[in-house]
């Protein structure tokens, strides 16, 4: 009898779970992240991009936000559109409001897209000199869907000015196929280290520099 009674327990708690009397849990939404990506390296008098990266964002609409960075190391050339997924996010206007601090503005007009990507590329040149730096940080962002604003957190990236094209491996300037021989022959001790072999910055010359000067030089990066 008092295993009856206990099977009839349980079959009464599941049907009350099942039912009208239980509660569901609400499922958060994906933190929205919006981060500059810059190369920790460039070079004297060269011209470089970086991306507004975007994640896991649902229904965006429109953005917009300030990017600042040291205007006797940095020159900003041009905004152009980003894109998440296969839609392009658009850039409908970029401004300097103060020295070295620009707004970008970027909308959907009446779409939306969700997932992850870039809202826009920055293109920067480099006036400053070796041993120079310069923060590239990103604020007073809003991102907007249709309904609702959607919250997000926006973080910077900072670059290092050298005399050395980072993949120059071979030091004549330019970053092609033979730098990825020097950084081959460099990892097995047949050649000395060079400036520009440590193509991603990281402090060590190995295989993952030879994958980063393929990306440069195919456009990746």
């Amino acid at each position: 009898m008092g295993r009856i009674m206990r099977i009839l327990g349980i079959i009464a708690i599941m049907a009350l779970l099942l039912g009208g009397g239980a509660s569901v849990m609400p499922v958060a939404a994906p933190e929205v992240s919006v981060s500059i990506d810059a190369p920790a390296q460039v070079a004297e008098d060269s011209d470089f991009t970086a991306t507004v990266d975007i994640g896991d964002v649902v229904d965006l609409n429109s953005a917009q936000y300030d990017v600042s960075f040291d205007n006797a190391v940095l020159q900003l050339d041009n905004v152009t559109s980003g894109q998440i997924d296969t839609t392009e996010i658009t850039v409908l206007a970029f401004s300097e409001i103060s020295p070295g601090t620009y707004t970008v503005v970027q909308s959907l007009l009446l779409g939306t897209v969700s997932g992850s990507g870039y809202l826009a590329v920055l293109h920067f040149h480099v006036i400053g000199s070796e041993g120079d730096s310069s923060a590239i940080d990103i604020s007073n962002g809003i991102l907007s869907g249709l309904e609702a604003e959607i919250e997000a957190t926006w973080i910077g990236d900072s670059v290092d000015i050298s005399s050395v094209l980072p993949g120059d491996a071979n030091g004549d300037g330019f970053v092609n196929v033979l730098d990825i021989t020097k950084v081959a022959r460099i990892i097995i001790g047949l050649d000395d280290e060079t400036p520009g072999a440590d193509a991603n910055g990281d402090g060590v010359v190995n295989v993952l520099d030879i994958t980063k000067i393929a990306r440069i030089i195919i456009g990746l990066d």
